[in-house]
């Protein structure tokens, strides 16, 4: 199996949408994706504390895909 990846698990409630966060396996995303459900990967996350001191998200982007891809 490849390596895990994290991806985001998007349930629909009555009233309202809800997201969780997972490590799977790309096989096991694929899947759930089949069965129906909403799968996302998520491949840059940005910090708060980068965003409310004003630095540019593209930069942490960036520095994020040269260290993890």
């Amino acid at each position: 199996m490849k390596n895990k990846k994290l991806y985001s698990v998007i349930i629909q409630g009555k009233w309202h949408k809800w997201s969780f966060d997972v490590w799977a396996y790309p096989e096991y995303a694929e899947e759930w994706k089949q069965d129906g459900l909403q799968v996302d990967e998520i491949v840059n996350s940005i910090p708060e504390w980068w965003v409310s001191i004003g630095l540019p998200v593209k930069l942490w982007c960036f520095f994020q895909d040269i260290l993890y891809h």
